[in-house]
């Protein structure tokens, strides 16, 4: 049963940040966390390729979850990744299209980046990525970057990363990256078990700014507090010229 508290709304007013190239989906959702949670972080095209660099999954140039959690974490921001499977990153929908050498290349390159986030001290959870694990992730005052499917705005059905804003007990509210201006968009909880992922694979990031714990090294997130003075403005970063690939 849900609880009454569990229905209240919550918004994280999330700015806005449009991704230049097809490929930057996931870089650019970060950024609009990382600026959300630090109001001095210049966005831009040198931070955009920057974080691409660092997450970005070679063969494919769509950026995974441990790459986007690394890069995040080396700009001093807490990260946590929850996962339905322990799998490459949308790995069915690349099988098909790799060679042998390419799909090593693939498996190895995965390998460095989790080892690298276990180095840091970047924790998985490999469950569900349910309603309730969202919630609790705005409610601590975090950024869920969330994988889902472009087909949910366009025709075409490719992976695609997003930056969660709110949550209510009607709809979740998300800002995409491709949209060419500024806009909330917003998917119905029911069809929410399909929105978060993409072909079966769930994947989700969160990004905070989380308080120092003095209990065994752990952190423990800083709660949501409305009317907070250091939530990021509204923003717009135009977009230039696109060139093909996954987003």
């Amino acid at each position: 049963m849900m609880r009454a508290e569990d229905d209240e709304p919550i918004h994280l007013e999330i700015p806005f940040y449009r991704q230049h190239w097809d490929f930057t989906c996931g870089p650019a959702s970060l950024m609009m966390a990382m600026k959300y949670l630090d109001p001095e972080t210049r966005l831009g095209k040198d931070l955009e390729i920057a974080i691409w660099r660092e997450a970005n999954m070679v063969v494919s140039r769509g950026s995974g979850r441990f790459g986007l959690a690394y890069a995040a974490a080396v700009r001093g921001f807490y990260c946590r990744v929850t996962s339905s499977s322990r799998e490459i990153d949308y790995v069915g929908r690349l099988a098909s299209h790799l060679d042998d050498a390419e799909m090593r290349l693939l498996e190895e390159q995965f390998s460095e980046r989790l080892a690298r986030c276990r180095e840091r001290g970047i924790r998985e959870r490999v469950t569900a990525v349910t309603p309730g694990a969202i919630r609790g992730s705005l409610l601590a005052n975090r950024v869920p970057l969330l994988l889902t499917s472009t087909r949910w705005y366009c025709g075409e059905d490719l992976p695609h990363w997003v930056a969660v804003s709110g949550i209510d007990s009607a709809r979740l509210y998300y800002r995409n990256p491709d949209d060419p201006r500024p806009r909330r968009r917003a998917v119905a909880r029911p069809e929410l078990g399909q929105f978060a992922g993409y072909r079966g694979s769930q994947a989700m990031v969160e990004i905070g700014r989380d308080l120092p714990a003095t209990d065994g090294g752990l952190t423990r997130a800083a709660p949501f507090l409305p009317g907070r003075g250091d939530r990021g403005s509204m923003i717009f970063a135009g977009a230039t010229a696109r060139v093909p690939g996954a987003g």
